[in-house]
């Protein structure tokens, strides 16, 4: 299907055991392309996973530590983040975070924690 409604796809939490982030997701060949929300003030646990993200921020500001380093983004600016960087991401106290999260597909959804080998396949994704 070429046309998609966020508002029409499951809301999902793909990484529950590393994220507080959930929305809907739409996956390609290559890509994964979500709608994400982060309720203020909730946060990622650090990981790691060998694709690399884009996160578009909507609305709200994110606090992103990457290999240590924070760095803030509001709305209009992109996060990037690398293949196999150490990272987590928060939602600042104040409002909702609300962000297009753009991965590609050569692992899927999931991170492995800081610190663990992310071994040959990825973790078994939740439904969307």
């Amino acid at each position: 299907m070429p046309v998609y409604r966020f508002d029409e796809l499951p809301d999902v939490r793909h990484n529950p055991d590393l994220s507080t982030a959930h929305g809907p997701t739409i996956k390609s060949e290559r890509i994964f392309f979500g709608l994400r929300t982060k309720t203020a003030g909730t946060s990622s646990d650090p990981h790691h996973h060998p694709c690399e993200e884009f996160l578009y921020i909507i609305s709200g500001r994110l606090r992103a530590t990457i290999e240590g380093e924070i760095h803030h983004a509001g709305p209009g600016e992109v996060c990037h983040i690398l293949p196999n960087i150490a990272h987590h991401t928060a939602a600042e106290p104040g409002a909702d975070l609300v962000y297009l999260y753009v991965k590609d597909t050569s692992w899927g959804l999931k991170g492995v924690r800081a610190g663990e080998a992310a071994g040959d396949e990825p973790p078994e994704d939740e439904a969307y």
